[in-house]
């Protein structure tokens, strides 16, 4: 039920979901009057419908509508990973809701500190995994670390990077660059290379984000955010100047969309569907609130690919060699 253009293009999104991934049986959770008549005619094989009175709007406090509404979908949801009638679940509503319903309901894994999401940016080279873009805004450097494994895991086991090179977001790539917390992360991700968790490669800045300089890139929740929304404006804008210019000139329509199409294709956010968010038991994928019936229907795949390829239980393995290691 969340999103902008819930629930018509959540539900078109997942049918197509449904008939694509043929391992895959989904719940579709929310309000039966609303979505009955959207999943008319649809085979039910594989498809169940799970009534939730309540929907947690996206300008609302998380914590005080999932206190007043217990019955909202994206609560519902949780629950029902939490209680195992689920392996993980797809929201395109309030991203603080989905956060606080899946660690009221589900929980941390055991050693996690503080959730994060991770979001995928294509590069010209693959992908760079930016974690935490929102979740975590109060930020120690055990947290960053923790990040590094989480996303360093997430990046293997989902997007199939052998041996993810991890890099910290900085003000600059020089030694010595950032401030006294920055400093703190970076002896720390040293020292975890060094045991041999991951590969740590220094520092980057944002610039850097879709030159391929890493596969894996931890940074604050506030700044991690503040990066994402840029990007996706900047993005907005330069496809729309494009369009414009190219009709200014007079130059030929169909070559301009051609190129266009390109372009929105290699920063396309809804091939990789939505963000998930690391750390909490079970599964919840994050998907844009934009988010159109390809976006879900990428969403629900990933959050397939997190569940069948155990990213939770790699993350719990490697929290356990950080310990173990005595590196945090």
């Amino acid at each position: 039920m969340g999103g902008d253009r819930a629930p018509d293009e959540v539900v078109a999104g997942a049918l197509a979901a449904l008939e694509r991934y043929e391992d895959v049986a989904l719940q579709v959770v929310g309000r039966p009057d609303a979505l009955e008549p959207l999943l008319a005619g649809a085979p039910r094989a594989r498809l169940t419908l799970v009534p939730a009175p309540d929907v947690v709007a996206m300008d609302e406090s998380p914590a005080r509508a999932l206190k007043r509404k217990p019955g909202a979908s994206v609560a519902v949801c949780a629950q029902r990973v939490a209680a195992g009638e689920a392996a993980a679940y797809v929201s395109a509503g309030n991203t603080g809701a989905v956060v606080a319903a899946s660690l009221f309901h589900g929980g941390l894994l055991a050693g996690v500190h503080r959730p994060g999401i991770a979001v995928v940016f294509p590069t010209r080279s693959g992908t760079t995994v930016l974690c935490d873009v929102g979740a975590n805004l109060a930020m120690r450097p055990e947290h960053y670390l923790q990040y590094a494994v989480m996303a360093s895991a997430y990046s293997e086991d989902v997007l199939g990077t052998a041996a993810p090179r991890v890099a910290l977001l900085n003000v600059g790539t020089e030694e010595g660059k950032g401030s006294r917390e920055i400093k703190a992360v970076q002896r720390l991700l040293e020292g975890a290379a060094a045991q041999g968790l991951f590969r740590f490669t220094g520092s980057v800045e944002g610039n850097h984000l879709f030159e391929g300089a890493a596969d894996v890139v931890v940074c604050g929740g506030f700044v991690g955010n503040a990066v994402l929304k840029t990007v996706q404006g900047v993005t907005r804008a330069v496809i729309q100047e494009l369009g414009a210019a190219w009709t200014a000139e007079g130059a030929d329509p169909a070559l301009g969309e051609r190129i266009r199409a390109r372009l929105h294709q290699a920063t396309d956010y809804t091939t990789f569907g939505g963000a998930p968010l690391l750390g909490a038991q079970g599964c919840a994928i994050i998907a844009h609130g934009r988010s159109d019936a390809r976006a879900i229907q990428h969403a629900i795949r990933a959050a397939r690919d997190f569940a069948v390829r155990g990213v939770n239980q790699h993350i719990a393995q490697r929290l356990g060699e950080l310990e173990s290691k005595g590196v945090a």
